[in-house]
């Protein structure tokens, strides 16, 4: 038990860790995290991509590489910051409350940073006026208007997405302007403005007078054919609408159709373009730990120095 306790309040150790820590993350902050197999051996060679696959480099921060000797660290820092408490009561030493601080900072540091590496979440997406996507806690988030504003000379302004949130029904938040440097906060959840994208669109109806409005990249059944609208043809005088026609997993024509033209049972009534905005989702229940550790380390480094200052002066 003593080797045990002397292992876990080894000085060694904790510079050891700290050096491995601070070596590898800075390593795995060089390769991109959380991509496929096929874009480490794209982008790197067969040797290397196979050392980041085998050392998990490709999701560092979630493997166990990074978890398990940040968890023998704290608890390293934990058994050295009781064992000096313990032995400055006993000895009656004068109170010096910074170190304390300090420690338990870098302790709650530890454990944010690991909850950011295993339960943070993220997720983007882009939205078109009147469309909606799921947030967690069973949270309904709608754009209602997205606004693009420009300068004078056509340099991107102001991005605002106005949203509005329900859960069962029942409006949360009603029209909140989510900008660049104003997210929506809700459940936990951050929600951030984060670019924007123009895409195809074109308006179909069928002989009833009923609109199919589609994007990029959807499509429509008819009969034994699928139809995907996959962009617009703008090499003529008239932009058109394209299409691919698939019949089982076979594509067997690429068509084009102006308005008033027909696809399969359906007369093109409108081709154009709208913009989407592009909102990033965030998820950190690690980030709360690292706010308070920030502020118990500035404390703690700042009741030390006005301590030793006032020890120079008696």
């Amino acid at each position: 038990m003593n080797a045990l306790y002397k292992f876990f309040t080894s000085v060694k150790l904790a510079l050891g860790l700290l050096v491995y820590l601070i070596a590898v993350s800075i390593l795995a902050t060089l390769i991109p995290q959380g991509k496929d197999a096929a874009f480490y051996y794209h982008n790197f060679s067969f040797f290397w991509a196979r050392i980041i696959e085998a050392l998990h480099f490709d999701s560092f921060f979630k493997s166990f590489f990074f978890l398990f000797p940040s968890g023998l660290f704290f608890v390293n820092l934990a058994v050295c910051s009781v064992d000096r408490f313990v032995k400055r009561q006993r000895h009656a030493a004068k109170r010096r409350y910074g170190p304390d601080l300090i420690h338990i900072g870098l302790l709650l540091l530890i454990v944010g940073g690991i909850v950011t590496s295993v339960a943070r979440q993220e997720g983007f997406v882009f939205l078109g006026e009147g469309d909606q996507v799921g947030l967690p806690g069973d949270y309904l988030l709608q754009l209602n208007r997205f606004e693009f504003q420009q300068y004078e000379d056509g340099r991107p302004k102001d991005w605002i997405s106005h949203v509005t949130v329900k859960k069962d029904g029942e409006t949360i938040v009603e029209s909140f302007p989510i900008e660049v440097n104003r997210p929506l906060k809700v459940a936990g959840v951050k929600v951030f403005q984060t670019s924007y994208d123009y895409r195809p669109t074109v308006d179909l109806a069928d002989a009833r007078g009923q609109v199919l409005s589609l994007r990029q990249g959807k499509g429509f059944q008819s009969g034994e054919d699928f139809f995907i609208f996959t962009g617009i043809d703008r090499s003529g005088s008239v932009e058109k609408a394209l299409f691919e026609k698939w019949r089982g997993q076979e594509r067997k024509a690429v068509l084009t159709a102006a308005p008033q033209e027909s696809v399969a049972d359906f007369r093109v009534r409108k081709v154009g373009t709208i913009t989407l905005t592009g909102l990033t989702a965030v998820s950190d229940p690690g980030f709360l730990p690292v706010i308070v550790a920030i502020i118990l380390l500035s404390l703690g480094m700042a009741l030390t120095i006005y301590q030793k200052i006032g020890d120079k002066k008696i």
